[in-house]
């Protein structure tokens, strides 16, 4: 897989451009055609913000933002492989939608306790188990299609948890990392970063 990196300037365009997580998802797609799974997170950091992409196929951003002046330097993009162990110990990331069914429906969790009891058991089925965790409440994310179609804006709960988990299924969480956790990761949910505590 590929992680990259897009750090992004603070011009009108950008600013516009990064408060629509469907036109964020459109752009970065353009750069990962048929790529089966492309997952993205935007973050602020030091004032700015990044948007961070892990994706199966090498990525190719200089076709995807041509054009397009939103870009404060060049992309950064690694290549990765996953080997993880069994018993180890990783810091962990995730920008997540958690939601219940109901009546055929998606509702946001609102309360802390219903948003940890959530993630325990997303990560339970992934292979893992949560050590530490911090819950970081981040808002609506509002998005919309065709601002000039008069479609209806959609609207989702966003919560930030930053911890620590612990591995018991390498193989799963391999493949939890691949696919995403939870719902809306066309909106830029769902992206589990690992790292080794204390580690970049």
């Amino acid at each position: 897989m590929y992680l990259s990196r897009l750090r992004l300037n603070r011009n009108r365009v950008t600013l516009l451009w990064v408060a629509n997580p469907y036109h964020v998802h459109q752009r970065l797609s353009m750069g990962c055609e048929h790529d089966p799974r492309l997952l993205f997170r935007i973050e602020d950091v030091d004032a700015r913000s990044q948007i961070i992409v892990q994706s199966h196929s090498k990525p190719d951003w200089d076709a995807a933002f041509a054009g397009l002046p939103v870009l404060s330097g060049l992309p950064e993009c690694k290549s990765f492989e996953l080997n993880l162990v069994a018993g180890a110990r990783y810091a962990f990331r995730l920008l997540a939608n958690p939601t219940l069914k109901r009546g055929g429906k998606r509702l946001g969790l609102l309360r802390e306790v219903d948003q940890r009891t959530w993630l325990e058991r997303k990560m339970e089925a992934s292979g893992s188990g949560i050590l530490t965790c911090s819950v970081i409440p981040r808002g609506m994310m509002h998005s919309r299609k065709e601002a000039a179609s008069g479609a209806a804006a959609q609207t989702h709960l966003a919560v930030q948890f930053d911890g620590v988990l612990q591995v018991a299924d390498p193989t799963a969480l391999s493949a939890a990392v691949g696919a995403g956790i939870g719902a809306a990761k066309g909106f830029g949910f769902g992206l589990l970063s690992l790292a080794a505590p204390g580690g970049s």
